[in-house]
């Protein structure tokens, strides 16, 4: 019981598929759902049989149910047939059972020693032969002896392919899809020189690997050997840089292209020193004004990068001793830099500034703070004061500055010094 309800379940399913042409037969030919197999599932046209069996899982459906027949279609166009016709009384039963009456939903003929029923006929008896490429083996289910209609009775197909060289046919059976490919970028600055290193997975993927800065190419179609393909730039300008590598396969149905995130590098190293010297004005009137304790160089030191500037920093000292009378004017303290300078190389003065302080001495004023450029125009390129004070009998100021270097990140490398000099008047 389980089994007649199971069969008539798959004949009403069949029926409403290709019921709409047994009416008038006006529409195209309907591939109705089942499957088709044979064996064996690959061949050559010089073997002795096409096929040793055929076997399929659904029956006919009236009123396509008087004859059945095979045949061979490429690129929609029939080639010719593969065997002979069969119908519900020409089929002995040592060549299994017809599917026509409705009652067997699989059918399966097998050759012993042959069936004209499953394969008489070669593919190279086709009346138009094949040619390279996939085609079609349909089992049309016919609604006439007489006249069956392979433009509107329906049908159910396997996918073959075929080889017009060799003469080898095949069911056929879709390609694997393309394994996912990644790649990793490294970059190392030497000197002026950089080494871009790209990593594909998995290993096996053959291809090539282009390194690019932003739109511009810089190394392409680099071979990928045991998944890593190397460019090496020999004269990259000094700054930051910034690359990808896009691996391209050599056969894209094997595996994807894949490009990296970007890698960073940094090209040239910045190393500044700094040697500050001064000079100072003799004072002049009835008493005495000196300027002592400057020393003859200030370091600041070696620069280092941080916020986008290389920074330096160091603390120039002075003491300014004024032991004239009341009635003489008040002095002032001033400073201005040259251009630093190293060898050929020249660092403008104003990424230099200062901050201006004074102690011990109540009737004496620190300068205003002076910024480095961008912060100011020209920093300490322009004259600008350190600290100024009235006379008041002996007094003795302790003046300081905070110079603060911040020069630009490209600033070539070298050992830089210049001229500050301080004048009290």
């Amino acid at each position: 019981m389980n089994i007649s309800k199971k069969i008539a379940a798959i004949a009403v399913a069949a029926a409403l598929t290709v019921g709409g042409l047994s009416a008038t037969q006006s529409a195209s030919a309907a591939e109705i759902p089942g499957t088709l197999t044979v064996t064996p599932t690959s061949g050559n046209v010089s073997d002795t049989y096409l096929f040793n069996s055929i076997a399929l899982d659904i029956g006919a459906v009236a009123p396509y149910n008087v004859l059945a027949g095979t045949f061979a279609y490429q690129n929609g166009v029939e080639m010719g047939s593969l065997a002979n016709a069969r119908n519900a009384g020409n089929v002995p039963s040592t060549a299994g059972t017809s599917g026509l009456n409705g009652s067997a939903a699989f059918h399966d003929r097998s050759i012993s020693p042959t069936n004209n029923f499953v394969s008489n006929k070669q593919l190279t008896a086709l009346v138009t032969p094949l040619v390279t490429g996939n085609w079609e083996l349909r089992w049309y289910y016919f609604a006439s002896t007489t006249a069956p209609n392979r433009t509107t009775d329906p049908y159910v197909k396997l996918n073959m392919t075929f080889d017009s060289t060799t003469g080898a046919w095949a069911v056929y059976s879709a390609p694997a899809a393309a394994v996912a490919s990644t790649t990793s970028l490294t970059a190392q600055a030497t000197g002026s020189a950089v080494t871009l290193k790209a990593t594909v997975a998995p290993a096996a993927a053959v291809g090539t690997v282009s390194f690019s800065e932003g739109s511009t190419v810089v190394a392409a179609n680099v071979a990928v050997s045991g998944g890593v393909a190397t460019a090496n730039l020999p004269a990259v300008t000094d700054g930051p840089h910034s690359y990808t590598a896009t691996f391209t396969p050599t056969n894209a149905a094997n595996f994807t292209a894949s490009t990296s995130t970007a890698a960073s590098v940094y090209v040239g190293a910045i190393v500044q020193s700094t040697n500050v010297t001064t000079s100072v004005a003799a004072g002049a009137g009835g008493g005495v004004l000196t300027l002592t304790g400057v020393p003859a160089s200030v370091a600041l030191g070696a620069a280092t990068l941080n916020a986008g500037t290389l920074n330096a920093s160091g603390t120039l000292n002075a003491v300014v001793t004024d032991s004239r009378q009341l009635d003489f004017p008040a002095w002032s303290l001033t400073g201005q830099i040259a251009d630093f300078k190293s060898g050929t190389k020249v660092l403008s003065g104003k990424y230099l500034g200062w901050t201006p302080s004074v102690t011990g001495a109540p009737n004496s004023v620190a300068g205003a703070v002076v910024l480095p450029a961008p912060g100011s125009v020209s920093g300490l390129t322009t004259v600008s004061t350190l600290a100024t004070g009235a006379p008041n009998n002996v007094e003795v100021s302790n003046v300081s500055a905070l110079l603060q270097l911040k020069a630009p990140k490209n600033t070539p490398a070298g050992d830089y010094s210049a001229v500050l000099t301080l004048t009290l008047i």
